[in-house]
This record gives C-alpha cells, structure tokens and sequence, in this order.
C-alpha cells in the first residue's frame, strides 16, 4: 500500500485532515491488478490534536474506491465539508 502525507485545509473554524492512499485490486475478469485509491479523513477545531479521538470526526472512504489519487482527494475533501456543514449547520 501506498502512503502519503495528511493534508489539511481550513473550513469554518474546523480543520479536515485527508489522507489518500493506493492499493492493488483484483479487476473483475482479468488476472490483473489495478491500483485504486481509497482516503481517510478527520475533522477537528481549528488547531486541535486529532489524535485525541473524543474530539474528533473520523470517517474513510470504505468499499468505494477512486482510479486517481486526485479523485480521491477532492471526494475525501468534500466529504469532509459535507460533514462539518453537518455539525455546524447553515450559514447565515
């Protein structure tokens, strides 16, 4: 498995933490494999240690798989939008 670096981008007071990583899956009907690219995501305040799981959201992207690492990226991203308009509800 291939792994990279945590990026972190601001959003409302929150910080989303993504990770995007590769591993080679069996394609069905063929005897090869192809890498695809999953992500895991945390989401804390501004300046909070993710480690410290009471504090933060964490969610991955589980069985659904990317064909770029770039796709995986801004669907990780958006996911983590997504839940922190959750939590913090509309802006007004």
């Amino acid at each position: 498995m291939h792994q990279d670096e945590w990026r972190v981008e601001g959003y409302r007071g929150m910080d989303a933490y993504v990770l995007v990583s590769s591993h080679r899956e069996s394609v069905a009907g063929s005897v090869r494999d192809e890498e695809v690219w999953g992500y895991e995501v945390r989401i804390a305040q501004e300046g909070a240690d993710t480690a410290d799981a009471g504090e933060t959201e964490i969610l991955s992207s589980g069985s659904q798989v990317f064909v770029t690492r770039r796709a995986a990226e801004v669907a990780a991203f958006s996911a983590a939008y997504a839940v922190i308009d959750k939590l913090l509800g509309p802006v007004i």
